[in-house]
C-alpha cells in the first residue's frame, strides 16, 4: 500500500466509521490518524503518548514512519520490528524501507534489515544487489542466473542486478536466445521480444531471432519464414508457431502441420504438443468436422483436460457412448470425480441401461457437491449435508490474551477499518495451527464476524464445518429485502455467499462493489428503476443499500427468466447478453447438459456454487430443500 493510497483510506475512514458512538481512545486514534494526514507528526506523537497501551497505538507508529520515509530512522524503524516481531505492520514497513535504502544504494543497512532473503522477488532483487555490493558477486550472479529464465518480464528492481550480471558476462546468447522461446507462447510479449532480439544483435542468433519475431506475428507464414535449416532450433520454433497459430486458426494450423512435421523434422514430443493446441482449440471451437482427426490425436494425448474437454463435447452432443468411452480414458486418479460418475450415469440412462444407471446416482448422490445433489434429485433421494461439527470454542479475552492481533481486529472493526481487520486476521490465520483457525472461527462466528468465519473456514480448509463456511448475518436485512422483491431469503444468502464471501467491502478487479457485486452500471440502472436516490459507487458498501439493490436486479433477472435460477445466476454472473448468446447456440438442451457447456469455466462454476449454496442455505433457514424446481428440470435451455 502506498502514501496515497493510505492518506485516501483516512479519508474514507471518518466517512466511514460506525454510526455507534465510539470510546474515547477511538476517537484518540482517529484524531491522530488525522493529524498524520494533515502532515502534523508532533501532534499525532502527542496523542499517541496518550494512548498508551491501546491495541492500535502500534498503527500510529506505523504510518508515523511509513508516510514520512527518511533513511536516518532506521532506529525506529527497527525498534518498530522489534516490537511488532515480524508480524503484518512490521513486514509492510521492512519493504518500504528496504526500497529506500536501494534507492539510495545504501546497501550495508539494506542487508542488516532485511535480515535474510525477502519474500517478493522485487526486493530479493534489491538484497541480491546489495549483497553483489557488499562484495558477494558470485552469489548475486547466481541468483541472477536463476530468475533469469522466464517466460514474462521480471519486476524493475531487478534491473539493476542483470545489468552488474551482464556486465559480468554471464548474460550469454545462448541465455537470451533461450528466454526468447520461453517468452514466445506468452500473450502481449511483443516487447519482451524485441528487447531480448536487439540484445542478440550481431549474434551467430541474429537471425533466428528476426524470423522468430517474424512468427509471433504472423505464424501463418511459417514455411515462408522459416527454412528447414536455421540453426539447431528449427523444429522447436516452428513448433511454437504452429501452437500459437492453432490459437486462432485450428484449421489453418492442422494444414500446415502436416507439411511442417516432416520438413522440420519435429520430434515426438513437438508433435504431441501441436496435435494438442490443435485438438483443444478445435473442441474449443465445437468443430465437428474435424472429429475423426481430434479423436485420433486424443488417443496419443494424457492430458487430462483435454480428455475431459471431449467428454463435455459428447455430453453436449447427447454422444452417450461417446461420454461412456471417454470417461473410460480420464486417468484413474481424475475418473473418480462425482461428475464423471453422474454423467457416466446419464450415458447408462440414456442407452437404457436404467438399473445400472440408478445404482450410479446413489453412488454419486452421498456427495455434497453440484452433481451430488444432481444426482440425489435423479433418484429422489435426500441431499446430503455431511456437515462436521463446529466443536472448537473460545472466548474473546482468550483469544485476546494469546494473540494481541485479535484485539486489533476488534478495534479496527469498531472503528470501520474492515479491510485492514481482515489483513490482520488473514496473517494471523496464516501463522496458527488447524486447530486454532477453528478456535479463530468459532470466535469469529459468535462474536458477529461473519466474513472473518467464512474467511477462516477457508484458510482452515474446512469445507465439511458448513456453520463456519455459510453463516446468516445482517438476516434481518436480509429477510425485508426477500420479501419486498418475492426472492427466497435463501438464494439471495447464496448469491451474497458466491459473490462477495459476505464481506460488505469486497472489491473486484473489474469495479463491483459490495456484498452482492454490484457493477456500477448495473447499479445505477438498478437504482433509477427503484426510485432510490444512489449518491456513488461508494454507497455500495453500505450493506443495507447493495442487499437492496442487489435483490431488486435478482428479481428482475428472475422475471425475465420465468423464475428460472439457473438462467439468472447465469446472468448475475456473465450479462444477459452472453446467455442469449449460449441459448442460441444450445438449441434447447437439457439444464445439466447446457451449465456442463457453459464456455467460461467461472460462470459455469459459479451457477454450480449458487445452486449448491442455495440448497445449503435452505436447509439452514428450514425453507424446505430442493435442488431443482420442477420448471428447471424440465425446461430446454
Amino acid at each position: 500500500m502506498n502514501a496515497c493510497r493510505l492518506l485516501t483510506s483516512f479519508f474514507f475512514l471518518l466517512f466511514l466509521a460506525p454510526a455507534h458512538a465510539l470510546t474515547s481512545e477511538q476517537n484518540q486514534y482517529l484524531s491522530a490518524l488525522q493529524a498524520i494526514r494533515s502532515q502534523k507528526p508532533a501532534e499525532a506523537r502527542a496523542l499517541r503518548q496518550q494512548l498508551g497501551n491501546y491495541p492500535l497505538a502500534l498503527y500510529i507508529d506505523y504510518y508515523d514512519l511509513y508516510l514520512r520515509p527518511d533513511s536516518s530512522r532506521l532506529a525506529e524503524v527497527q525498534r518498530f520490528v522489534e516490537q511488532d516481531q515480524q508480524g503484518l505492520l512490521a513486514g509492510r514497513l521492512k519493504a518500504r524501507y528496504l526500497r529506500l535504502l536501494a534507492d539510495e544504494q545504501k546497501w550495508a543497512a539494506y542487508l542488516q534489515l532485511a535480515n535474510g532473503e525477502p519474500r517478493s522477488l522485487g526486493l530479493r532483487c534489491q538484497y541480491y544487489m546489495a549483497r553483489w555490493a557488499t562484495g558477494e558477486q558470485e552469489v548475486a550472479y547466481r541468483f541472477a542466473d536463476d530468475i533469469w529464465m522466464h517466460n514474462g518480464s521480471r519486476p524493475g528492481e531487478c534491473s539493476p542486478l542483470f545489468a552488474q550480471w551482464k556486465l559480468a558476462g554471464h548474460m550469454t546468447q545462448e541465455k537470451i536466445w533461450q528466454r526468447m522461446l520461453l517468452v514466445f507462447p506468452g500473450r502481449g510479449n511483443e516487447s519482451m521480444l524485441a528487447y531480448l532480439q536487439g540484445e542478440l544483435s550481431g549474434s551467430t542468433h541474429q537471425l533466428a531471432a528476426e524470423r522468430l519475431v517474424q512468427l509471433y506475428d504472423t505464424p501463418e507464414k511459417l514455411l515462408d519464414i522459416l527454412p528447414a535449416a536455421v540453426g539447431g532450433d528449427a523444429a522447436q520454433m516452428a513448433t511454437l508457431a504452429l501452437q500459437r497459430l492453432a490459437k486462432s486458426e485450428p484449421l489453418q494450423a492442422r494444414t500446415l502441420y502436416s507439411q511442417a512435421r516432416q520438413r522440420y523434422q519435429l520430434t515426438t514430443a513437438q508433435v504431441l504438443a501441436v496435435e494438442a493446441s490443435i485438438a483443444r482449440q478445435l473442441m474449443l471451437d465445437r468443430n465437428g468436422d474435424e472429429r475423426s482427426w481430434v479423436d485420433r490425436a486424443l488417443r496419443r494425448q494424457h492430458d487430462p483436460s483435454l480428455i475431459e474437454l471431449r467428454l463435455r463435447q459428447a455430453v453436449w452432443e447427447s454422444d452417450w457412448r461417446g461420454v461412456k468411452l471417454w470417461v473410460q480414458r480420464i486417468p484413474d486418479t481424475a475418473r473418480s470425480d462425482v461428475r464423471w460418475t453422474y454423467w457416466l450415469a446419464r450415458a447408462e440412462e440414456a442407452l437404457g441401461r436404467k438399473q445400472h444407471a440408478m445404482a450410479l446416482y446413489r453412488q454419486a448422490s452421498y456427495e455434497r457437491s453440484y452433481y451430488g445433489f444432481l444426482a440425489a434429485d435423479r433418484v429422489g433421494a435426500k441431499m446430503p449435508l455431511n456437515a462436521a461439527p463446529l466443536t472448537a470454542t473460545l472466548s474473546l479475552p482468550q483469544a485476546m490474551a494469546r494473540w494481541s492481533a485479535v484485539a486489533r481486529v476488534q478495534e479496527l472493526l469498531a472503528i470501520g477499518e474492515s479491510d485492514q481487520a481482515r489483513s490482520e486476521w488473514i496473517f494471523l490465520m496464516d501463522a496458527v495451527t488447524h486447530a486454532e483457525k477453528l478456535e479463530l472461527g468459532a470466535l469469529a462466528l459468535q462474536t458477529g464476524w461473519y466474513d472473518l468465519a467464512v474467511l477462516s473456514s477457508i484458510r482452515a480448509k474446512a469445507w465439511d464445518v458448513l456453520e463456519l463456511r455459510f453463516p446468516t448475518p445482517m438476516s434481518d436485512v436480509f429477510s425485508r429485502f426477500a420479501k419486498l422483491q418475492g426472492v427466497d431469503m435463501s438464494l439471495l444468502y447464496a448469491l451474497a455467499r458466491q459473490e462477495s464471501a459476505l464481506y460488505h467491502r469486497a472489491h473486484s478487479p473489474v469495479g463491483a462493489s459490495g456484498l452482492m457485486q454490484l457493477m456500477p452500471t448495473t447499479a445505477a440502472n438498478v437504482a433509477k428503476k427503484e426510485r432510490f436516490p444512489l449518491a456513488g459507487q461508494q454507497q455500495l458498501i453500505d450493506p443495507e443499500v447493495n442487499i437492496r439493490l442487489g435483490s431488486a436486479y435478482l428479481k428482475e433477472l428472475l422475471d425475465n427468466y420465468g423464475g428460472n435460477r439457473v438462467l439468472a445466476a447465469a446472468a448475475y454472473n456473465a450479462g444477459p447478453g452472453r446467455v442469449r448468446q449460449w441459448r442460441r447456440a444450445s438449441g434447447g438442451k437439457s439444464m445439466d447438459v447446457w451449465v456442463e457447456n457453459i464456455p467460461y469455466k467461472e460462470t459455469r462454476n459459479y451457477v454450480q456454487n449458487v445452486l449448491v449454496f442455495n440448497a445449503i442455505y435452505q436447509q439452514k433457514l428450514q425453507q424446505g430443500t430442493r435442488f431443482l424446481t420442477e420448471k428447471e428440470r424440465k425446461m430446454k435451455y
